[in-house]
């Protein structure tokens, strides 16, 4: 078994902090929204899944934002 370079591990490292980082403040985003935003997201991006996969491709997403009235 091959040693990853330093590099290597201090870049997924700060990767992993970065993921970290991003939940954290994902939480705190969540946590200050009503109710009614909330469901107004969902709504959102059920409107945008166009193929009810659960997640939003790229393109599902340039025409959500279209149809949403965002440049």
């Amino acid at each position: 078994m091959r040693e990853l370079h330093p590099a290597v591990v201090s870049r997924l490292k700060q990767f992993s902090a970065m993921n970290k980082l991003k939940k954290m403040a994902l939480q705190v985003i969540t946590e200050s929204l009503s109710e009614e935003e909330i469901a107004g997201l969902k709504e959102m991006f059920k409107a945008m899944d166009t193929d009810n996969s659960g997640a939003i491709t790229f393109d599902e997403l340039k025409a959500g934002l279209r149809k949403f009235g965002s440049t």
